[in-house]
């Protein structure tokens, strides 16, 4: 809005800008969800950034708000990331928001480098689950250490019990560990006893017994010593 005030001569709300002539203003936002387009989210996604491609010059200002959405996280972080380099190497002024920080952290982007800078809104996270995270509306350079999605869904009002199995996902990916069922999972009026039903969740979690690490197979075998 301000890159189109200025060049409209009117009044800017600040004491000083510098800011360059541009030739055209593009914006790629996501829209409203709508069945009377014959096309997926994604394909709206790819459908406007192949216009920006075509049409951009070193002179025009791109605004690209969460692409990649509606796919796969692996491919949409992979369109992302050659987008990005693509419109760096065109030399357009691009000013992008998006929640794949895997993109850096990968190393598949690198920032300060090849015209690529990484900027990240500020944002006071609480040390306990009584307090809300704060934002604090300051740009500062550098990346995102996470998108504070779960603290996000407790203020939305989400489920305790919802909010905290999404955080033992969330740890168990980390850790590259398999991720147990829910205790309450298993039918409560099943036949088996309960020891034989904890080592049935145990054996179906895990995908190949084959190459199972230690923990599971002692714990496996805990489970059969108490039947």
């Amino acid at each position: 809005v301000l890159v189109y005030l200025a060049h409209i001569g009117s009044y800017l709300p600040c004491d000083c800008a510098k800011i360059s002539v541009v030739d055209q203003i593009i914006v790629n936002f996501g829209d409203v969800e709508t069945c009377s387009v014959p096309q997926s989210t994604f394909q709206r996604d790819l459908t406007a950034m192949a216009g920006i491609m075509r049409k951009s010059t070193p002179n025009t200002l791109v605004l690209i708000d969460e692409f990649g959405k509606g796919t796969a996280p692996t491919s949409g972080i992979a369109v992302m990331t050659s987008a990005m380099q693509r419109l760096a190497q065109s030399k357009c002024k691009v000013v992008c928001t998006t929640h794949f920080l895997e993109m850096f952290s990968l190393g598949l982007l690198e920032s300060s480098k090849d015209g690529i800078k990484a900027v990240r809104m500020s944002i006071h996270v609480p040390e306990t689950d009584i307090d809300d995270a704060v934002p604090l509306f300051k740009l500062e350079d550098g990346v995102a250490s996470s998108s504070a999605g779960l603290i996000c869904a407790r203020m939305a009002g989400l489920n305790t019990e919802v909010v905290d199995r999404a955080s033992d996902i969330i740890k168990a990916l980390k850790d590259g560990k398999q991720v147990r069922p829910l205790p309450e999972s298993m039918n409560a009026n099943s036949p088996f006893q309960p020891n034989i039903r904890s080592a049935i969740r145990l054996f179906l979690a895990v995908d190949s017994w084959s190459n199972a690490t230690d923990e599971d197979l002692d714990l496996l075998q805990e489970l059969v010593d108490r039947m």
